[in-house]
């Protein structure tokens, strides 16, 4: 029986989640369903459709290995059909400084131009396969909250100039206003100059149908419940199918059960983040709050806001907070963010809410991604804690984990700060409970310190 850090309803996979991204992607691609009973035999097993599980599968099914893909759901059911459709750098809340402390400069700007080309790889597969997924954004912008959290936006811009070759601009609140980026609680931003918003389940579409005419096998509602190493290869369990592979690859990133295997237990903390979208808004309503810009943005706080105005000037508003699987505590969550959205939008306080939804976004122990084999298995791979920023990364991390299978791709492509497996939680049974208690100090210091 797989072992779930949260309640049954994290989890229902039936459908897809009534988002606006499912509600306007068309329709998905075709997915096939496992057999009842019997065995089904494979080159390499993947566990999970979303971006880093297509993008491992279309790297080894375009050199000739045999692969099979397998959702609980259906690809995209998971945070890659959810999330905010920000394909921008921040895999790690860690800062350059920071990482370049543990890890060392160099390996440092090696993790930064990773960022860059993953955002460049999702550029050049929207480009090359002519995917129209609503992309739009020169890069995104980060406001200041408070007057004193200026400072750490000259202290980002310069450690982006230090370690990466990203382009920043400092805005001053005049300068935010000129710009149409018009938000109440906002003191200064940041224009971190890369990036891009996009409909996350367009691209994910289209990233599945690349897979199904490489030769790649998808199904749907099959549920990996057991994995066992052979000596030889693998054998996985879905209901009463047995499926054969050589190779494993487990991409399920926050929707990770805490068995499969038993190594992620304890080192991933899955956290809920919502999202909210109104109606389309007329340019008269754009300007009388002031927010015209089509810029991602979002704010510093640690329990961060992320938002932007969708091509058709829909609003899309995010925020995280939650670490409960009730619908109480989802209820909850929606009237929380409904009420920060109208702290900091107040001209569209009586504007139609269309869309709610929420999914996990999912941190590691070391607040850093992990890309590689599972410590202690021969042929298990994977790619995880994306941090809520797995629309590029992940994709990079998929293509990259099909070139470590293949051997056509050196841990130094890699390197230590995402080659790196994180370690497990301290007392990490109850590490629901200390994230519960550190959200309400974090709260507290977003709101006054």
């Amino acid at each position: 029986m797989l072992k779930r850090l949260y309640q049954p309803l994290a989890y229902q996979t039936q459908t897809m989640p009534d988002s606006y991204w499912a509600a306007s992607a068309g329709p998905l691609p075709r997915c096939e369903t496992l057999p009842a009973e019997g065995t089904f035999k494979t080159g390499v097993a993947i566990i999970g459709g979303g971006y880093t599980g297509l993008s491992t599968a279309l790297e080894l099914a375009e050199n000739g290995v045999e692969v099979a893909v397998f959702d609980a759901g259906r690809s995209g059911w998971g945070a890659s059909g959810r999330n905010g459709g920000f394909c921008c750098i921040g895999g790690s809340p860690l800062s350059y400084a920071e990482l370049g402390l543990r890890f060392g400069e160099d390996e440092t700007r090696h993790y930064a131009r990773l960022q860059r080309q993953s955002i460049d790889l999702v550029a050049s597969r929207l480009d090359d396969w002519g995917i129209d997924a609503d992309r739009h954004s020169d890069g995104e912008v980060v406001l200041a909250h408070k007057p004193n959290r200026i400072a750490e936006l000259h202290e980002e811009d310069a450690q982006h100039a230090h370690f990466s070759d990203i382009d920043c601009q400092f805005l001053t609140r005049e300068q935010l206003h000129e710009r149409g980026l018009v938000a109440a609680d906002t003191y200064g931003g940041l224009h971190v100059k890369t990036g891009f918003g996009l409909h996350p389940l367009k691209y994910l579409a289209g990233l599945h149908q690349q897979c199904l005419a490489k030769g790649v096998r998808i199904f749907e509602q099959a549920m990996i419940e057991d994995l066992k190493d052979t000596g030889t290869g693998y054998d996985l369990r879905s209901g009463n199918t047995r499926i054969s592979a050589q190779k494993v690859v487990i991409a399920t990133n926050g929707y990770s059960a805490e068995n499969l295997p038993d190594w992620i237990g304890g080192r991933l903390m899955p956290v809920f983040s919502g999202i909210l979208v109104t109606r389309p808004l007329s340019d008269d309503e754009l300007a009388e709050q002031g927010w015209t810009s089509d810029l991602m943005a979002y704010d510093s706080r640690i329990l961060l806001h992320y938002f932007r105005k969708l091509p058709d000037n829909r609003f899309m508003f995010g925020g995280r907070g939650g670490i409960t699987a009730t619908q109480s505590a989802f209820d909850s969550g929606k009237r929380d963010l409904l009420h920060h959205f109208n702290r900091m939008f107040p001209a569209w306080r009586d504007v139609d809410i269309t869309h709610h939804w929420n999914g996990l976004a999912c941190l590691s122990q070391s607040f850093r991604p992990y890309i590689g084999r599972v410590p202690g298995h021969r042929e298990v791979w994977t790619g995880l804690g994306w941090h809520g920023n797995g629309v590029a990364l992940g994709s990079l991390a998929g293509q990259m984990l099909g070139k470590q299978i293949l051997g056509t791709g050196k841990p130094s492509d890699i390197g230590t700060i995402l080659g790196t497996p994180p370690d497990r939680f301290p007392l990490a049974r109850f590490r629901r409970l200390g994230r519960s208690l550190a959200y309400r100090y974090y709260g507290l210091r977003d709101r006054f310190a």
